[in-house]
């Protein structure tokens, strides 16, 4: 474990750092998530609104995220020549080619994860309607929803210890440790939920916030101006995707750095941070030089 000491304000700005540093590494890897992004929330449109067809987009939107969140993960962890989709679907993590059994490992994983989850809520939820029922509210469809969304926000916040140490497992096993165990994970984050917990807060909610009222301003307009509902929902979308994905990037990254020092990283990985020590040790004419050139890159 790195001697250095966790703090939230340490781990923010490192995340920001890191990702002004990256720019055009973000961009490139956006490129494509983004065209996806914005192809399944216009398809979901044409669907409803010229065939009647209600697709639930959420799930499409969650993998397109996901999968970003975890070559963003090797970005900052292993640098850049390992953070590409063509590897990650070609190699996986442990650098090993593609077999049924680790495929089959990951979706074991994510069911037992959803279980746990969903189990709770479903209980919770049906708790909750029958107890409003006795006391003679009626049931209708908007409030079930309300129920259930409650139930989610209670169960969510009941295993938060488990669900913010699971974003540092996501990134030992982005950065190819297929050992590291929650219980080790557990073992040396002790201590540390609330601060884990802040960190992804601070990440999240300045940048959410903006994303939520300026995507609301530009919807509100495209209804007053008449805009056909195709280059809207394009124009806000490519917005919506696009500061979505710098949200995640920056959570990311604070993760990732929060992993570094609670965890431990091996010789050779976070390799951004062998830039920042080499400047740090240079005289300051040297150094203010160095800082305009090209993002430091491993040697093949």
């Amino acid at each position: 474990m790195s001697e250095q000491k966790f703090t939230v304000g340490s781990s923010i700005t490192e995340s920001y750092r890191f990702l002004a540093d990256h720019m055009p590494h973000f961009f490139r890897l956006i490129y494509g998530p983004l065209i996806l992004w914005v192809m399944v929330m216009v398809g979901e449109q044409i669907l409803l609104i010229e065939h009647d067809i209600h697709i639930n987009s959420v799930y499409f939107l969650n993998v397109i995220t996901a999968a970003f969140a975890i070559v963003w993960y090797r970005q900052f962890l292993l640098g850049s020549d390992y953070a590409s989709y063509r590897l990650l679907i070609k190699k996986g993590f442990s650098n090993s080619p593609l077999s049924f059994k680790r495929v089959s490992r990951a979706l074991l994983r994510i069911l037992v994860v959803s279980l746990v989850l969903l189990v709770p809520t479903l209980l919770l939820s049906f708790s909750m309607m029958v107890y409003f029922h006795g006391q003679g509210v009626p049931l209708s469809e908007a409030f079930i929803q309300e129920l259930a969304f409650k139930s989610t926000l209670i169960i969510m916040l009941v295993f938060s210890p488990i669900l913010i140490r699971l974003s540092l497992y996501a990134a030992g096993f982005a950065l190819g440790r297929t050992s590291l165990r929650m219980q080790d994970i557990w073992k040396r984050t002790r201590g540390y939920t609330v601060t884990l917990w802040w960190v992804t807060l601070r990440a999240f909610l300045p940048l959410s916030i903006y994303s939520y009222i300026l995507t609301l301003f530009l919807d509100v307009m495209s209804e007053k101006l008449s805009i056909n509902y195709i280059v809207s929902t394009i124009i806000i979308e490519t917005l919506a995707g696009f500061l979505t994905f710098m949200i995640l990037a920056i959570v990311v990254a604070a993760n990732a750095e929060a992993f570094r020092i609670l965890i431990g990283v091996r010789d050779g990985d976070v390799p951004h941070r062998d830039g920042l020590k080499k400047n740090t040790a240079m005289p300051p004419q040297t150094n203010r030089r160095q800082t305009s050139k090209d993002i430091p890159q491993k040697t093949r």
